[in-house]
C-alpha cells in the first residue's frame, strides 16, 4: 500500500487529470461539493479528503494530489480494518491478491473496480465474522457494507453474488432447514446478504438507473448474436490479448482450487467456483463489448481475481504445508513489485499526453490566450491518446501555476459550425464537454480557475511547434 501512496503522489497528474477523474474534481471544486453520478452514493468516500482541502484554500496542486491519494488511503483503511479491526487475513491477503488484476486502471483513479476490490473482501470479512458481536449492531454494519459495495457500481453483483454462494453452506452462524426430510444447513449473514442485495437492486431500479449504465444491458437478440460471435467480441479480444500479462496466474490457481475441490469430493464447492468463473468471463464479455480502450478494458475482468482468490485462499491453500504457504506468498510479493512495474509502464503511455498538454498551455499563457480548440484531426496530431476530458484536464493541469494561467484547450468535430459566435467568440463562457458545451466563466472558483474576457482560437500544429490562428 505504502508503494501505491507513493505512486498516487508522483503520478498524481497522471491520475486524475484523465477524463471521469478530472471531470468529477473539477466539478468539485467548482461547486464546493462532491459530485455523484449514477447513483454511486459510496463515492462520497474517497471524496470527503479532497473537498476538505478544497475548503481549507489548499493550492490545486495539493488538491490534485490528494485526490488522487484518497483512492490509496481509503483502500488501506479498508486493509487494516479487515485485517486487524476484524482479524480476518484470508479476506486481507484476498484485497493484495486483486491489485495483481492493476495495470492501466491505476491511474484511472476514480475506476469503481478499483474500489471494489477493498469493499468486496471486506464485506465477506464480516459476513465470516459473527462472535462477539451483537445481533443488531451486526446486521446493521452488514447492512452498511452491503450498501457500501452495491452503490459504487452495478458490477458489484457480481462479487457479491459470489460471496454469499461461497458462504451459504457454511455451519458458522447457521440455521437448518428441513426439506424433504432432509437438514439443510445455511448460513444466516449469507442469507441475509442476499436480502439486502435484493432490496438495494429494486432501490436502485426505482431510483431509476442511469443511461450511462443501462447502455450496457444486452436485449436478448444482442445476447445471443454476440454468444454466436462470442471470439469475435472486441471484449474477448481485448481478454486475449491481456491474458498471459494478467490472467495466466488466476487460471492456474483455479485450476489448482478446482482439483482439490474434486480430490476433496466437494462437488458442489467444484461446479459452483468453476461455472459462476466462467459465467462471469462470457457476461463481462459481452456486456461491456463495445467502448472503452484495452487499457481501460483489463478493469471489466478484475472479478475474476477475486473469484479466483477468494476460493483458492479460503479452501485450497489450507491444505498447503508450511513451506508451501511460504513459497505462496514470497511469489505474490514478486508478482506484486511486477504489477508495480506494469502500473510505470502504462504511466508512461500516459506521460506524452500530459507533456503535450503543458507545451501547449505554456505557450498559449505566454501569448495571453487561454481559451482554445482543436479539431479532432489536429488533436490527434498533437495529442497522444483520444480522451474526450481535454479541456478539464488542461484547465486543471495549467491553473497549477496559479489562476491567472488557466488554459483550456477544447477538442471539436472536424466540421464544426465555425459560425456560433455564442459559443466560441463569449467572453463569459467556455466549452467543457461535448453533451454539454457551454459553461459560464462565473461559476468558476475564483480561487482556483479564472479565464480572461476573450473568445477561442484555433490550435494548429506547426514545424515550429503550434501556432494559434482565428477560427
Amino acid at each position: 500500500m505504502a508503494v501505491l501512496f507513493v505512486m498516487a503522489v508522483l503520478f498524481a497528474n497522471e491520475r486524475v487529470l484523465l477524463s471521469d477523474s478530472a471531470y468529477q474534481l473539477f466539478y468539485d471544486i467548482n461547486h464546493r461539493g462532491m459530485l455523484i453520478n449514477d447513483s454511486r452514493y459510496s463515492m462520497v468516500l474517497t471524496q470527503l479528503l479532497p473537498w476538505l482541502a478544497i475548503h481549507l484554500h489548499l493550492p490545486l496542486r495539493l488538491v490534485v494530489i490528494t485526490y488522487s491519494v484518497s483512492f490509496v488511503l481509503v483502500g488501506y483503511a479498508c486493509w487494516l480494518v479487515t485485517a486487524y479491526g476484524m482479524k480476518q487475513h484470508n479476506a486481507a491477503t484476498l484485497m493484495l491478491f486483486v491489485l495483481l488484476a492493476i495495470g492501466g486502471t491505476f491511474l484511472h483513479c476514480i475506476s469503481e473496480s478499483f474500489q471494489l476490490m477493498f469493499y468486496v473482501p471486506m464485506l465477506y470479512a464480516w459476513m465470516c465474522k459473527s462472535d462477539g458481536v451483537k445481533p443488531f449492531t451486526y446486521y446493521a454494519v452488514l447492512a452498511l457494507l452491503v450498501a457500501l459495495a452495491f452503490f459504487i457500481y452495478p458490477m458489484s453483483v457480481f462479487y457479491i453474488l459470489f460471496a454469499v454462494g461461497f458462504r451459504l453452506f457454511e455451519e458458522g452462524n447457521a440455521f437448518q432447514l428441513t426439506l424433504r426430510s432432509k437438514q439443510v444447513v445455511l448460513n444466516r449473514p449469507a442469507l441475509i446478504t442476499l436480502a439486502l442485495l435484493a432490496f438495494y437492486i429494486i432501490l436502485y431500479w426505482l431510483i431509476g438507473p442511469s443511461g450511462h449504465d443501462s447502455e450496457f444491458v444486452p436485449t436478448w437478440d444482442s445476447f445471443s448474436q454476440s454468444l454466436l460471435h462470442f471470439t469475435a467480441l472486441g471484449s474477448f479480444q481485448a481478454f486475449r490479448s491481456l491474458y498471459s500479462q494478467l490472467y495466466l496466474v488466476p487460471t492456474l490457481l483455479l485450476a489448482l482450487t478446482l482439483l482439490g475441490y474434486i480430490r476433496s469430493r466437494r462437488w458442489w464447492k467444484a461446479l459452483f467456483v468453476g461455472g459462476y468463473t466462467l459465467a462471469f468471463l462470457v457476461a463481462s464479455c459481452i456486456i461491456y463489448q463495445v467502448g472503452d480502450s484495452l487499457i481501460s478494458r483489463e478493469r471489466y475482468f478484475v472479478p475474476l481475481f477475486f473469484i479466483v482468490g477468494l476460493a483458492f485462499l479460503e479452501d485450497e491453500l489450507p491444505r498447503f504445508n508450511s513451506w508451501q504457504q511460504k513459497s505462496f506468498y514470497v511469489a505474490l510479493i514478486v508478482l506484486l513489485v511486477l504489477s508495480f512495474v506494469r502500473i510505470h509502464h502504462y504511466v508512461g503511455l500516459y506521460q506524452p499526453r500530459m507533456e503535450a498538454i503543458a507545451q501547449v498551455t505554456r505557450q498559449a499563457d505566454a501569448q495571453g490566450q487561454h481559451k482554445l480548440l482543436v479539431t479532432r484531426s489536429n488533436a490527434d496530431q498533437i495529442f497522444p491518446l483520444d480522451i474526450w476530458g481535454l479541456a478539464l484536464e488542461s484547465m486543471l493541469y495549467s491553473a497549477q501555476q496559479g489562476p491567472e494561467h488557466t488554459v483550456t484547450i477544447y477538442k471539436e468535430e472536424d466540421d464544426f459550425d465555425r459560425s456560433d459566435t455564442n459559443l466560441y467568440d463569449n467572453p463569459d463562457c467556455y466549452v467543457a464537454v461535448n453533451w454539454w458545451k457551454q459553461w459560464w466563466v462565473s461559476e468558476l472558483n475564483p480561487r482556483y480557475f479564472t479565464l480572461p474576457a476573450q473568445g477561442y482560437k484555433e490550435l494548429l500544429p506547426d514545424t515550429a511547434g503550434y501556432r494559434f490562428a482565428e477560427l
